[in-house]
């Protein structure tokens, strides 16, 4: 199978990082290919720039829509997930998404380790929309930016180790979700410091996009999902205004 994983961001290093973490996991007949869209902020880091890498997504997703069997979108906060369903009946899986779900399997309760503060309030709109309010202990942030993990990564595992082992002694924790597609890298280092399951996103949406495109299911449209409604996109791009059947 192939599936194409969308780093939202514009920051190519990052998008190189994703893309040798869901090699790493996939099985080996699938095929992963690893991309930024070809607009939007270098880094994500509150609504602004969440909204303005969900529409670049969105049209990532509308381009490639017939070439690959899934998609999974490379950012914490699930950015346009709902709409990248609409427009594809092909399975879209968050990493925020797929690790939260993951997490449910092995702990009673997961607490998510993510970057500065401000991210907080977005993570819990997603948990809070996801359903998972009484599964999660805690959202506990670093102080670190999303491209400060990327160029000092020793600074950011000893960050995530020390947010996690307060969230598993405070909060009730049993697992961690790495609250940045960032930090996928650093896992491991985590895990084996804190004894607890510490989930990536990135490979956790991997292998939910492998589950679902070899159980053979697809995304429903009959209901939220369904095929974006005909009408005008006044000013918008060709690839956009080729989405709705």
């Amino acid at each position: 199978m192939k599936l194409l994983v969308i780093n939202p961001n514009t920051t190519l290093e990052m998008t190189k990082s994703i893309g040798e973490m869901a090699e790493k996991y996939c099985m080996p007949d699938t095929k992963i290919k690893a991309i930024s869209p070809e607009w939007g902020p270098r880094s994500i880091e509150g609504h602004f720039e969440e909204y303005l890498s969900a529409m670049a997504t969105v049209e990532t997703v509308a381009k490639f829509k017939e070439d690959y069997d899934a998609f999974i979108i490379a950012c914490y906060g699930d950015p346009g997930v709902s709409a990248c369903r609409e427009i594809t009946d092909k399975p879209v899986v968050g990493i925020g998404e797929a690790s939260m779900h993951m997490a449910c399997f092995v702990g009673h309760k997961f607490s998510v380790v993510t970057v500065i503060p401000r991210i907080k309030p977005l993570l819990e709109d997603l948990v809070k929309q996801l359903g998972l309010t009484s599964k999660c202990a805690s959202i506990r942030a670093t102080n670190l930016t999303v491209l400060e993990i990327e160029q000092d990564p020793e600074r950011a595992v000893n960050e995530m180790i020390n947010e996690a082992k307060l969230a598993i002694e405070n909060d009730g924790a049993e697992a961690i979700c790495l609250g940045c597609a960032g930090m996928g890298p650093l896992d491991l280092r985590v895990q084996e410091a804190i004894g607890v399951p510490v989930f990536d996103g990135t490979v956790s949406a991997v292998k939910v996009a492998e589950g679902l495109v070899t159980y053979g299911k697809n995304t429903s449209k009959v209901g939220a999902y369904s095929w974006p409604e005909k009408k005008e996109l006044v000013g918008c791009s060709k690839i956009l205004k080729s989405v709705s059947k």
